[in-house]
């Protein structure tokens, strides 16, 4: 049995009014599900674009403190004969702990706050210069720690004299590209004295 074209169109319009908007409801949802997705993944990218900032701040400020420890360690090898050491850093060799405030507490005079600042690094210890794309130069102090003149035993009965050996602790510090990172680095350098 065939529909006249004007019963087709009632047909027609009856489902259209059935519907009542399921698909907009439907695309809706789904409109917002993608916004959260897409807003999720902003979140994650920024913060991983923060992560990788920090990472490279860090690097720089510990290579930055490397190459100061460097540095110093270079100009002790330089040195020929025995430096001389001073309380206040005027012969570039501190004498052992003279920068500690308190030497009755448990902390080492590079853990104390007062000498955590750059201002106290720039007035105290040597700058390195050669050290590019940082916000503070690095800066590196020298102290001689002990002296030991027996244990060389490999020159007894050989008319050897017996050569001073002495133990110097470089104390570096380093900032990166901004003043939030800091890295601090020590070494011990032995070197015997003419």
């Amino acid at each position: 049995m065939r529909m006249s074209p004007t019963n087709q169109v009632k047909s027609f319009d009856r489902g259209i009014q059935r519907q009542n908007g399921a698909v907009l409801i439907f695309c809706l949802v789904f409109l917002l599900v993608l916004t959260m997705m897409g807003v999720a993944s902003m979140e994650s990218a920024v913060l991983e674009e923060r992560m990788a900032g920090n990472m490279q701040n860090q690097s720089a400020a510990f290579q930055a403190s490397e190459a100061s420890l460097q540095f110093g360690e270079n100009w002790l090898m330089s040195q020929f004969t025995w430096p001389a050491t001073s309380a206040d850093g005027s012969t570039t060799v501190w004498t052992r702990d003279s920068m500690d405030p308190d030497a009755a507490d448990s902390q080492h005079w590079w853990q104390d706050n007062a000498r955590q600042t750059a201002a106290w690094w720039s007035n105290n210890a040597i700058e390195v210069d050669a050290v590019e794309g940082v916000a503070t130069a690095p800066h590196y102090l020298i102290e001689e720690m002990s002296t030991i003149n027996s244990g060389q035993s490999i020159g007894i009965g050989s008319g050897l004299q017996s050569r001073v050996r002495v133990f110097h602790r470089v104390t570096a510090r380093g900032s990166g590209v901004g003043d939030t990172a800091v890295v601090q680095l020590q070494s011990t350098f032995v070197k015997t004295y003419e």
